[in-house]
């Protein structure tokens, strides 16, 4: 009888300790979509590395062009590392209702990423180079390739926020 009165008591602390705990437990949806970021910024990293190199080695009048790509690079994927550090808040969560507040912020920031995304990869395709240019032609393509990537990770990002706050 002593055993099971101190159980009682003790069963109702671990519980609300468990309840703590899963909000800021990271989600199966979350650790994909910090995966497939971290492996995202890996490329978009070499491919900054590439396009700077191709800048200080261009001729003057072609400059404006990369500058160009490089600011839509480095613009759109900051909108990434944004979803990459709300998922990261999130799972660091202290409770439901912080954890509904950041993703809810991280649902509305997926969205807009989403725009900036789709703009970015029109814009680029308008200003693709020809492929004789080479260089100037390869990263233009990469580029759009990592951000047709991004958007499929965005996309993922938006339906589990969602499906969290059952938009």
């Amino acid at each position: 009888m002593r055993s099971t009165r101190g159980l009682s008591l003790v069963l109702p602390l671990l519980y609300a300790a468990g309840i703590v705990a899963a909000h800021g437990a990271e989600r199966a949806g979350d650790a994909l979509a910090q995966f497939a970021l971290q492996d995202r910024g890996k490329v978009a990293d070499q491919i900054e590395t590439d396009i700077l190199a191709l800048i200080d080695a261009s001729p003057l009048e072609d400059r404006f062009e990369l500058y160009r790509t490089y600011n839509q690079l480095t613009g759109t994927w900051l909108q990434m590392q944004l979803s990459h550090e709300l998922l990261d808040e999130a799972a660091a969560a202290g409770s439901l209702l912080q954890e509904t507040s950041i993703r809810t912020t991280l649902r509305d920031q997926a969205q807009y990423a989403l725009w900036e995304l789709d703009d970015a990869r029109a814009s680029l395709e308008r200003s693709t180079p020809a492929p004789d240019r080479g260089e100037p032609y390869r990263i233009n393509l990469a580029i759009r390739v990592l951000l047709a990537d991004a958007r499929a990770i965005a996309e993922r990002v938006l339906a589990d926020q969602c499906e969290f706050l059952r938009c």
